[in-house]
């Protein structure tokens, strides 16, 4: 499938060394949990689950229960939540869709036609010490809204890359009562979340409406797969690409991965134990459902067969954590 919109300078000169922020090129063995930075429909703000052991089936609900972050900017309400971080995983960035579907008043129509144009951004030095959101402007006056970022580290540039997904009308339709252009993926550059580059399309498609990318990079430099939401038939399909995130062409899965019910806001990543196992959480769009695989570019996912898995989960990220990592989010948060 070939990238619309897309910058020839960028993809010639971008060499992606395989950095998903949530991922790293370290041994597996490095890793002792899985830390799910989500939100859930009545409390749209940022909760963690962490693992209690070093296995994606079972978690406890940190903070007894309660955000350990709420927005008090924007809409007052976050959604999409992305935890990533720089190269070192020193600098810590907790990044989220500015939006609360529990406002009085709240429509679908006129959040995506005149919604948040900015992302609720938090930081910290050790995933510990968070700081006050701040709400920054990634997109252009065209857009209806900025929805579900995601980031990914560039080690040779030293910055992130953002994507999200965005709705846009025609600059002459000031007020966005017209009929809008398809979403899109759009992305931005930062070294700073407070500086952002001009925004631009990553993934653009001239028959289908794209929301939710998410990336999951394979083992080696430069390969990726990538998931992403088909807003026509409501379903996630997969693609796989050996030459970089910027490269034109990407090998499509067949089909999509849940194509019997709809499903969304993808969550990917790497067993921290078995080799060439990954997990995928998808939403039905009450709760995250987990799936699993062993072969990542067949595309062939099956339900996981956990007992334990937390209920009411939404639409975020899942987080490999060192020993150092785990103790220090258990000690600060832990019940």
């Amino acid at each position: 499938m070939r990238l619309s919109h897309l910058l020839a300078s960028l993809s010639a000169s971008l060499s992606f060394a395989a950095l998903l922020p949530r991922q790293t090129t370290t041994p597996s063995t490095e890793f002792v949990g899985y830390l799910i930075s989500t939100f859930s429909d009545p409390t749209p703000a940022v909760q963690w689950h962490l693992s209690t052991s070093n296995s994606p089936s079972a978690f406890t609900f940190l903070n007894n229960g309660s955000p350990i972050l709420t927005s008090n900017v924007g809409t007052g309400g976050v959604r999409g939540v992305f935890l990533t971080s720089d190269g070192r995983r020193e600098k810590w960035v907790l990044i989220a869709t500015d939006l609360d579907i529990n406002a009085e008043g709240f429509s679908w129509d006129e959040v995506t036609r005149r919604g948040s144009r900015g992302l609720v951004v938090w930081e910290s030095e050790g995933l510990t010490g968070w700081g006050e959101g701040r709400l920054v402007t990634v997109e252009t006056p065209t857009a209806g809204m900025a929805w579900a970022p995601s980031a990914v580290w560039d080690d040779d540039t030293s910055q992130f890359f953002i994507f999200w997904s965005s709705r846009h009308y025609a600059e002459s339709d000031t007020e966005h009562t017209g009929t809008a252009m398809l979403d899109r993926i759009r992305y931005a550059t930062t070294t700073d979340f407070i500086s952002f580059s001009a925004p631009q399309d990553y993934l653009a498609l001239e028959d289908t409406p794209l929301i939710d990318q998410e990336f999951q990079y394979l083992g080696q430099p430069d390969h990726w797969a990538r998931f992403l939401k088909n807003e026509t038939v409501n379903q996630v399909y997969q693609e796989t690409m050996t030459q970089g995130l910027f490269s034109t062409e990407w090998t499509r899965v067949e089909g999509y991965v849940r194509p019997e019910s709809p499903r969304e806001g993808t969550a990917v990543f790497k067993d921290n134990v078995e080799e060439g196992l990954y997990h995928m959480l998808l939403d039905d769009y009450t709760e995250y459902v987990p799936f699993e695989t062993r072969d990542i570019l067949g595309g062939e996912w099956t339900e996981s067969e956990y007992d334990g898995f937390p209920s009411g989960l939404k639409h975020g990220s899942v987080t490999p954590l060192t020993q150092e990592e785990y103790d220090a989010v258990w000690e600060k948060y832990g019940n």
